[in-house]
């Protein structure tokens, strides 16, 4: 499953679903690539955003999701939209070592590689 993740912590409701459709594709036996863009950005930086503060009523914790996934392999990338990092101030350094900097071109690649892309 391919995810295009553009909401970020200030929005901890939407926030947690890109992570809760990632763990139904695990139950499943797939893999996921999430591309994060916009105020998703701060979700791949331990800095930005502690995930384990990241909750919605009736849904797991989002740093619980993102463990199971990397536990089971099944988070095959988490790439962090460079350009809209960097104009929030986020680094290559403020990464969490699960994330990459990419671009537009990497989410094509994404989506080209998957039957299924959603959008949160």
């Amino acid at each position: 499953m391919h995810i295009i993740a553009t909401v970020g912590p200030d929005n901890t409701t939407k926030t947690v679903l890109p992570f809760v459709a990632a763990k139904g594709a695990m139950s499943r036996g797939e893999t996921v690539a999430i591309f994060a863009m916009q105020e998703a950005t701060y979700l791949g930086s331990n800095r930005h955003a502690d995930l384990s503060e990241l909750k919605a009523p009736g849904l797991p914790v989002v740093q619980d999701v993102l463990n199971a996934l990397l536990e089971n392999d099944a988070l095959a990338e988490f790439v962090v939209c460079e350009p809209c990092a960097k104009a929030r101030g986020i680094q290559e350094d403020d990464l969490a070592d699960w994330a990459t900097f990419g671009g537009a071109g990497d989410m094509a690649r994404q989506a080209a590689e998957h039957d299924t892309s959603l959008t949160f």
